[in-house]
């Protein structure tokens, strides 16, 4: 994720964070079945989604104690 990427996330607000969160979070569902089942073209894909919900934690987390 580049750096104007994270900064557009940290603009957003906390319920837009946490719907982020859960549609990235379902989304990292949907790569794990196509991996199992062996589906998955991009093998990338499933890494850097789980770095996506990773930061959106991080995020999360920041504005948390900003509070």
């Amino acid at each position: 994720m580049k750096r104007n990427e994270r900064q557009k996330l940290r603009d957003l607000s906390t319920e837009e964070l946490t719907r982020k969160f859960e549609e990235t979070k379902k989304e990292l569902t949907s790569l794990s079945i196509q991996k199992t089942t062996g589906k998955l073209k991009d093998l990338h894909a499933y890494a850097k989604k789980r770095k996506e919900i990773a930061t959106l934690q991080t995020i999360q987390r920041e504005k948390e104690l900003k509070k």
